[in-house]
Order: structure tokens, then C-alpha cells, then sequence
């Protein structure tokens, strides 16, 4: 299992702007049936500091390169331009992690 962390770093005040964009364009929604696609959040620190983090889980790295590829993946982009700080690179992958230990197993989720 690996874990995707896609890390928006966004103008100050859009955290809410952000979440409506991923909502209106069902972005979740479409990655979560991708093959392999096992849990999907939308995070931010409690304290906020402008930033916003996606976070996946999947299968394998197969798994994740079917997101990649999705049709749909970077639709949204016109939206994100607005909102990030700096340059956005919508077919940019997030950093991905090897999962060691998960609780419950992933076959459970």
C-alpha cells in the first residue's frame, strides 16, 4: 500500500474556496472509484497557515498511475489558478510514501 500527499499551498483565506472547487468538480468522488483508490481526505492544520493537503491511499503505485491518467484529473485547473499561491501545475503527482503499518488493515477499510 503507498500513501499520496498532494500539498496546496494556497492566498490567504481560499481553504474554504479550495474545498468548493474539489466539491463542485467531485474530484474525490471521481478518484475514489479509480481501481486501487482505497481512502481519500481533504486536510488542513488547525491552526491555519494557508495550506491544504490531499491525502490518498492506495493499493500500489499502478493504482495511483490510474489516477494519473484519469480523463478527468486536472479538469479543475482553471478553478485552482485563482486560489494557489504561486504557479500550479495540475499534472504535478503528489509525493508518494511506502505504508508500513496501518491500522485497521487496508482490507478492512
Amino acid at each position: 500500500m503507498i500513501m499520496s500527499l498532494l500539498e496546496f499551498k494556497l492566498k490567504p483565506g481560499k481553504e474554504a474556496a479550495l474545498k468548493e472547487v474539489f466539491l463542485k468538480h467531485q474530484i474525490l468522488e471521481t478518484a475514489i472509484q479509480v481501481k486501487g483508490c482505497l481512502k481519500l481526505a481533504m486536510s488542513a492544520p488547525q491552526t491555519p497557515d494557508d495550506t491544504v493537503k490531499i491525502i490518498g491511499f492506495w493499493e500500489d503505485n499502478v493504482s495511483y498511475q490510474g489516477w494519473l491518467d484519469h480523463p478527468e484529473r486536472g479538469t479543475a485547473q482553471a478553478d485552482f489558478i485563482d486560489l494557489v499561491a504561486g504557479p500550479w501545475e495540475s499534472a504535478a503527482p503528489a509525493q508518494l510514501y511506502d505504508v508500513k503499518h496501518a491500522v485497521p488493515e487496508s482490507h478492512e477499510w
